[in-house]
């Protein structure tokens, strides 16, 4: 019985570096942008912190009742043969979108509006999602940032019931 469980013990801890390579810690691009459906703006955030998961100094921008109402009716969503859509105020716009997992780089483009004047919160809405180059994400919360990742928008998914 002792050589049993030695001999497993040993057969584990061979397989085991080759058990732990064979996953990586690459976001799993679909999971994350694909699968959860559409996603909903939170708010814009300044001061983040992108490399710490504390973001004790990261300020929402818009702190007016109704304009956060207005842009959390704001959403996107991403499909798996690299289309998006989504909605803004009294609009609608496709696009393009591209994300590696190794890198969390993403790339919004060839964003294009149901109206030919887009302004004011869709104008910045629009113009944050083409400046975009890094997500963190999982299956709850999205954000994506620019080149520089002090500034956000960061995307809730609402299942149909209303529940995060």
């Amino acid at each position: 019985m002792r050589k049993t469980f030695l001999k497993y013990s040993i057969y584990l801890l061979l397989t085991l570096p080759i058990l732990l390579s064979s996953c990586n810690n690459e976001d799993d691009v679909n999971e994350i942008f694909v699968s959860r459906g559409t996603w909903y703006v939170v708010n814009y955030y300044t001061g983040v912190n992108w490399d710490s998961n504390n973001d004790r100094d990261a300020r929402p921008v818009i702190t007016n009742v109704q304009e956060l109402q207005v842009i959390q009716q704001f959403n996107i969503t991403f499909k798996d043969d690299g289309t998006l859509e989504g909605n803004m105020q009294n609009a609608t716009f496709t696009g393009y979108w591209q994300a590696n997992g190794e890198d969390r780089s993403v790339s919004i483009t060839r964003l294009k509006a149901s109206t030919n004047k887009v302004e004011g919160r869709n104008k910045e809405f629009i113009e944050t999602l083409e400046r975009a180059r890094f997500y963190q994400g999982d299956s709850g919360m999205l954000r994506l940032a620019p080149q520089e990742r002090r500034t956000c928008i960061q995307f809730t998914h609402i299942k149909q019931n209303g529940n995060n």
